[in-house]
């Protein structure tokens, strides 16, 4: 197990210090990740990963019928934004379908002084997410917590500019697939998480570095989360 922790965290030290690309103009937050088992259940975390932090909720309204919302501020790097996500959807026991809109604001400095920005935007993403997967149960070999799948399918409409003398525009529409995967280990109440992500934008043409908005292609995060109303102890 410290062996698997350590390949982690190289691997997410990695891909964080990849966040200096300026070929890219939109780094994802992490999916949600949640799956609900009864009525009145109320899942909180928070976050910090390749996008900055981010926190995250989730409550089961009905016996079939649940929300769950995102907020992302900060970055990394030059990077920086501040996004938002709400949605609402159907669940049975491990599964989840929803559907909703994700909005914010972005930009990123010309280099570590942090003093010149290089570009600024807003962005849009209606979107539908499908989540399956254990929650509060054994996953392998005795081990028990969450595993789960995601598979969020957005729809990118961003639009900004340069900050430069021209105000050169940047814009993309286009759809986004990310598959994405949670573990997360602890119990009954209480979770500490890995996430896992891969957005890969589709276009009919090959996206511009400077007039477009590309997505970077890869996410990753550390968390906590607690998971309180749940009815049965299944940890």
């Amino acid at each position: 197990m410290r062996k698997l922790s350590q390949s982690i965290l190289l691997f997410s030290l990695i891909v964080l210090s990849s966040c200096k690309s300026t070929n890219y103009k939109y780094f994802a937050p992490t999916v949600n990740p949640v799956l609900f088992n009864d009525k009145g259940e109320v899942h909180v975390s928070a976050e910090v990963g390749s996008s900055g932090f981010t926190s995250k909720a989730a409550v089961s309204l009905t016996e079939h019928f649940g929300v769950m919302g995102m907020y992302n501020a900060g970055g990394m790097n030059n990077y920086r934004s501040h996004e938002g996500e709400i949605a609402a959807g159907y669940f049975i026991k491990n599964m989840y379908v929803s559907g909703g809109m994700g909005f914010g604001s972005n930009f990123a400095y010309t280099d570590s002084t942090h003093v010149a920005k290089r570009y600024e935007g807003s962005f849009q993403r209606p979107f539908v997410q499908f989540n399956a997967g254990i929650s509060g149960g054994e996953i392998i070999g005795g081990i028990k917590g969450d595993a789960i799948f995601c598979l969020k399918n957005s729809y990118l409409f961003y639009n900004g500019n340069h900050l430069n003398a021209t105000k050169d525009r940047i814009h993309s529409e286009y759809f986004v697939v990310e598959p994405g995967f949670l573990m997360g280990l602890g119990s009954q109440v209480f979770r500490f998480d890995f996430l896992l992500g891969f957005p890969i934008h589709f276009t009919s043409n090959p996206l511009s570095k400077y007039s477009n908005a590309r997505t970077y292609p890869l996410n990753v995060g550390f968390g906590i989360r607690f998971v309180f109303g749940r009815k049965k102890t299944l940890i």
